[in-house]
């Protein structure tokens, strides 16, 4: 199934983005996760995207004990998995652990609790002991700019954050309408993915964050992935009376000749220059523009990042095991 961009005029929300500034301490044995079904060592399990949600992040099914939530994922969310307050209720067992502030894309800290529950199911994979975030109404309504001052569109249930992968290897897929759970690239090869052509570069993640470098006409950028926002983000500083403005003008567009990660050149790339207001430097941010042109494979056990230059068109469509 090919996912359609549906573009809402006057209530378009554009980005949202979460951090949380402590220190990164969750290791791969943390987060115990079975795949399933399990043949070895050896595992692909692909889950399809139902939708994209209306910032344009992809949406997956996510069971939380007995409830089924729409969920979309957020690689700018540094955490296991978040859900709004007005569905926190409905998840029981949980456990209170502790409230931690995060940060939107506008700078302003929220406090959110967060809780541990003890089993969550995507597709054939199983994730226990995850943490849950409880995202307010107003961290949510924080989150994201809408057009000409209107109310954002409705927002999913909840988000996935990079933190929930952590523990595995994650594949998005956008243009064949999937992501996946994997081992390695050997399986992602024998899944039919040409990984002779993939690019990989270092997988950085000590500012919290999932990124890589890239070299551009005005020197190297150290790039953010988040498929929670639409458009790629470069940070400039704007005047503040112009901000408002500044983010649906197209003025403020620049369009690099190049754009290399590991000296491969992905062509010209557009970035839209806005403030990013965070206790953390960011220089750009790659967003749901890349992701729907190139394929990326987050391999967190060898610490890199695989990306195809163009989108793979699929040899096979093999079984999971």
């Amino acid at each position: 199934m090919k996912i359609n961009r549906i573009i809402t005029i006057y209530a378009l929300v554009i980005l949202t983005f979460g951090c949380c500034l402590s220190p990164h301490s969750k290791n791969r044995n943390e987060q115990t996760i079975h795949p399933s079904p399990n043949n070895g060592n050896s595992y692909f399990i692909s889950v399809p995207i139902t939708k994209l949600s209306s910032i344009q992040s992809p949406c997956v099914d996510v069971n939380i004990g007995d409830k089924l939530f729409s969920m979309e994922l957020d690689l700018g969310f540094r955490g296991d998995l978040s859900l709004q307050s007005r569905f926190i209720n409905q998840i029981s067992p949980k456990t209170f652990i502790k409230t931690k502030p995060m940060y939107g894309i506008r700078g302003k800290k929220h406090l959110n609790n967060l809780y541990q529950i003890p089993k969550v199911k995507i597709g054939g994979m199983a994730f226990f002991e995850s943490v849950l975030q409880e995202d307010s109404a107003e961290f949510v309504k924080n989150s994201v700019f809408v057009k000409n001052g209107g109310e954002p569109s409705a927002r999913e249930p909840g988000r996935l954050g990079w933190e929930f992968f952590h523990a595995t290897n994650l594949l998005i897929d956008i243009q064949n309408s999937t992501i996946a759970f994997c081992d390695s690239l050997d399986t992602l090869k024998q899944q039919g993915y040409p990984i002779e052509e993939f690019i990989d570069a270092p997988l950085h993640i000590e500012q919290g964050l999932v990124e890589c470098i890239a070299d551009t006409p005005e020197g190297p950028l150290r790039c953010m992935l988040d498929t929670g926002c639409t458009l790629n983000m470069l940070n400039s500083d704007i005047e503040e009376e112009k901000i408002a403005r500044a983010f649906w003008d197209p003025e403020y567009d620049i369009d690099y000749a190049y754009f290399k990660i590991k000296n491969i050149d992905f062509g010209p790339q557009k970035f839209h220059r806005f403030p990013i207001t965070l206790p953390i430097r960011i220089d750009a941010i790659l967003g749901m523009d890349f992701f729907e042109e190139h394929l990326v494979f987050i391999d967190f056990s060898n610490e890199k990042i695989y990306f195809s230059k163009d989108h793979p068109m699929m040899m096979t469509t093999n079984d999971d095991y």
